[in-house]
Order: structure tokens, then C-alpha cells, then sequence
């Protein structure tokens, strides 16, 4: 299979398609359309250089359901445009952008990509990523990297290369641990939300910056809450379901889409939080969704 349609290449993007087609033949019109193949067309030109590993070459489209999309307000382009070494998608090198701007602000140290950063990180700068899959956890030796087992002790050593078990309603850890916290597509399963960003308030450092993204409809005025987090039970059906890679088959449900209320709400937990996009297609990001947040006080 990898010599024939290689990772992140049209050909395993093709074949990929294929399988989810078979799987729901009534996603072939959203997933295969004039839309999609101009877009997988238009991209194959684009050369960008990956903020995060430093490949250089065009990006990755890669045909997504734009109906599912689209019922889950999220846009198509974040969760694509993979790079085609180290398969991260747009939403990713965003991250990475807004993680190697706070560090070049408040440390002076200049990198261009994750990797880079990584030969260059001053002693002591404390960072918790708390997705130990994520493509800048691979790249970041030093961070405090977690994972969420409910079943498993707090802080405890869920894997051979060190991630913690961290439940975000109730971080094992002391007050100001941290420089930067970083979370990408995590808040909106957590359950409750509200406690879940005062413990990063509580955990970061009062001169420290929380980097994160989440699904985010600028159309929406406030969070669209899809689960009641007191009960438990879905208010939208059918429930929406995100990939969790290596952790359940299923998925995992998510609880909300944000809305603008997004920066009063954080306001009210303790953050002073800023929408900060970035579109820099020399990284292959446009017009990429990206939050930026400080402790109130700090």
C-alpha cells in the first residue's frame, strides 16, 4: 500500500476516498464535486514551506465531506492542506505559527519551524501540550505532553514516552506551572468547559500566553452547545462525532461549536483572549483560525 499511494499523496487520498465511499455510498456527491477536485487541482501549485518539520513542496487537499463540514460549522481547508512529510494539516501549522510568535516576543529566539525551536528552546521554558499526538508534541522533547484516560490516576505515566494523564476539569498541577499551554481541538469535548479554562488560567504562569484552537463559526453569537454538560444528553442529533486517532474507534463527541461570546466567555474564566488568524501562504495557512490568550492580571 505505501509503495502504490504513498502518505500523504493524491493516490492514498484517492484510495482513502474510495474506502469512505464504499463505506457510505451517499457521501460520493460531497466528497467528489467540481468544488473538491478544483481545490485538490488548485493546491497541487501551491508550494509552501511546513512551519513545523521544514518540507517545502505543494500541499495536500484532500477531498473532505464538505456536507458533514458544513453541518458541523467547521471550514475545509483547516482540517486539510496536509503537508506532505510530516502530514500536518492547516489548523497545525497555525498553531505552530502562533507557538514560534510567543516565543520569539518573549524570548527573542527566532525560529522557522517547530523543529528548529526545538535546538533553540531556553532551559526552563515550561510547555504543556495537551494532545501527546499532536504533530508539535512529536516535535517538542521537552514539553509536558498529556493525555485523558478517566479510568487512569492523575499525572500518572500513560505511555513509553512520557505523556501524562491530565484531565483538563482538574490539572495536576501547581499554580503558575506553566509558560505556554497549548490545546488544538480539545475544548470542545471537554465537558465542562467553564472549569476546564480556569485551571489553564490557574496553570499558567501570569506572564505566560495559552495557544489554542477550536471550532469556530464567526456567524454564531454565542456557543452553540450541542450536549447538555450538566446532564449529559445531546440537545443536536444526530450527536457529532470527531476522529479520535489511537484512542476510541468510535470517536469522541463534541459538546459545542464557539462563537464570537467566545472572548467574554474566557474574560469571565480568567483569560484575556484575542482572535489572532493567520494567513501566510509562504506556510500554506489562509486565513487560518488561531486564539491567543493571556492570564487577566498578569
Amino acid at each position: 500500500m505505501s509503495r502504490l499511494a504513498p502518505k500523504a499523496s493524491v493516490r492514498r487520498t484517492l484510495a482513502k476516498t474510495a474506502v469512505q465511499v464504499a463505506r457510505d455510498p451517499k457521501t460520493l456527491r460531497h466528497r467528489v464535486n467540481a468544488h473538491n477536485l478544483r481545490e485538490l487541482a488548485r493546491y497541487r501549485r501551491v508550494e509552501a514551506r511546513c512551519n513545523i518539520c521544514g518540507h517545502t513542496g505543494p500541499l495536500l487537499y484532500e477531498l473532505p465531506d464538505l456536507a458533514r463540514f458544513a453541518e458541523h460549522h467547521i471550514q475545509p481547508l483547516r482540517e486539510t492542506l496536509r503537508c506532505r512529510s510530516c502530514e500536518s494539516k492547516m489548523r497545525d501549522r497555525a498553531l505552530a505559527a502562533g507557538l514560534l510568535g510567543v516565543v520569539a516576543d518573549r524570548y527573542d529566539v527566532r525560529a522557522s519551524t517547530i523543529e528548529e525551536l526545538a535546538t533553540r528552546l531556553p532551559d526552563g521554558v515550561r510547555i504543556l501540550e495537551t494532545d501527546a499526538n499532536s504533530r508539535l508534541a512529536k516535535r517538542l522533547p521537552t514539553a509536558v505532553r498529556s493525555l485523558y484516560y478517566p479510568d487512569r490516576e492523575p499525572g500518572e505515566v500513560v505511555r513509553d514516552d512520557g505523556a501524562v494523564n491530565v484531565d483538563l476539569e482538574a490539572m495536576p498541577f501547581e499554580d503558575a506551572s506553566f509558560d505556554v499551554i497549548i490545546t488544538t481541538e480539545v475544548m470542545e469535548h471537554v465537558r465542562h468547559v467553564d472549569v476546564a479554562h480556569r485551571e489553564i488560567a490557574r496553570c499558567l504562569d501570569p506572564q505566560g500566553t495559552y495557544v489554542f484552537t477550536v471550532p469556530y463559526d464567526p456567524a454564531l453569537a454565542e456557543t452553540w452547545d450541542l450536549i447538555d454538560a450538566e446532564t449529559d444528553e445531546p440537545i443536536v442529533l444526530p450527536m457529532h462525532m470527531h476522529g479520535d486517532p489511537g484512542m476510541r474507534d468510535e470517536g469522541i463527541k463534541s459538546y459545542r461549536v464557539f462563537g464570537r461570546g467566545l472572548v467574554d466567555d474566557l474574560c469571565g474564566w480568567g483569560l484575556d483572549a484575542r482572535f489572532a488568524p493567520v494567513d501566510d501562504p509562504a506556510i500554506g495557512t489562509f486565513d487560518a483560525d488561531l486564539w491567543l490568550a493571556n492570564k487577566i492580571g498578569g
